[in-house]
């Protein structure tokens, strides 16, 4: 059971009907853009 910290801080936030998170998630994640199949930018391939 969350403690009164954490329910005065999430007061009056709505849960996503979907996933139930009050905060949007961080996803650590990125996209690169590549110069082709097998190519190599300054040495690495993404």
């Amino acid at each position: 059971m969350p403690g009164f910290s954490t329910n005065a801080i999430h007061a009056g936030q709505e849960p996503d009907p979907t996933t139930g998170a009050v905060v949007p998630p961080i996803h650590p994640s990125s996209t690169f853009a590549q110069d082709g199949v097998g190519g190599l930018r300054a040495g690495y391939e993404y």
